[in-house]
């Protein structure tokens, strides 16, 4: 489902050697990054089939919530900037579930204008580099309007980034970014199914594994942020959209119920979009 693919993006590897990435495909590149001393790595990072599955599922499964709703996405400030690694770390992994609309819906605008967020964001979390090549390469395929090669480098990128995390032993900043992407994911599916009801739509919503993953890693974030307005929100709307989706009992959310989760969704990011005061205490909306 497109909302347990979101749970991801985020995370992503450079484990795997370039030239082995440049030859393999999707498929070789998911083994070959569940295998060895680098699958190991992830498990010890909680990188699992529930957090990264493969992002070739995210865009065959973003069809099914189309039209999403592009005014949300280009409404995302791509040049936001934050004092602190919370908030970076969750706007770059909605930049990235961006990213992956603006793909399907062929945009060459847009998907440059994405590449440069990109880049900018990588330089604040410390992973610069990598990402560098992957976020120019990006911006050339837009300009050329190859949206098959951008699809395979959105692919890579992810790659590149859960490498970058590993790398650095940030479990707490990986799993930000993927929540990042899953929220902003979840929001552009909650608001394109309240805007076109169908049962279909809505059953795929209802993720409670990747819902109490999510929330359970909120919940172990360290004391000082968890005392955070923002952390607090975050985690009260989560547990109020696994309610709402738990109360459906294997049925598809009610439209009403999904309405509800729309609104949570919507005021979790623009909470997550809010600014820090400089003492890089994470303020409630305003």
């Amino acid at each position: 489902m497109f909302v347990r693919s979101l749970a991801i993006f985020l995370c992503a590897t450079l484990l795997v050697a370039p030239a082995v990435l440049a030859q393999a495909g999707p498929d070789d590149m998911e083994q070959d990054l569940s295998e060895g001393s680098e699958g190991h790595m992830r498990e010890e990072l909680g990188v699992n089939e529930t957090t990264t599955p493969p992002i070739q599922k995210l865009l065959l499964d973003l069809d099914n919530f189309q039209p999403i709703p592009m005014k949300l996405v280009e409404a995302n400030d791509l040049n936001a900037t934050f004092p602190n690694r919370f908030q970076t770390a969750l706007h770059f992994g909605m930049i990235i579930a961006d990213g992956f609309v603006i793909v399907i819906n062929e945009r060459p605008q847009s998907i440059q204008n994405v590449g440069r967020a990109l880049i900018r964001q990588s330089r604040a979390l410390g992973v610069g580099d990598s990402i560098t090549k992957r976020a120019a390469s990006l911006i050339d395929l837009g300009q050329k309007g190859d949206w098959p090669k951008l699809r395979e480098e959105l692919i890579r990128t992810q790659a590149d980034v859960e490498a970058a995390m590993m790398n650095l032993h940030d479990e707490e900043l990986a799993h930000l970014i993927s929540f990042g992407g899953w929220l902003r994911g979840f929001q552009l599916a909650a608001n394109a199914t309240a805007d076109n009801y169908t049962p279909q739509r809505a059953a795929g919503l209802g993720r409670l594994d990747v819902m109490s993953y999510f929330i359970d890693r909120l919940d172990t974030l360290n004391p000082r942020l968890k005392q955070a307005a923002l952390v607090g929100l975050l985690i009260g709307n989560m547990k109020t959209i696994y309610r709402i989706a738990s109360q459906a009992d294997g049925r598809p959310p009610s439209p009403s119920e999904v309405r509800d989760m729309r609104k949570l969704a919507d005021e979790m990011v623009a909470s997550a979009m809010s600014k820090a005061d400089d003492n890089d205490k994470l303020l409630e909306i305003e």
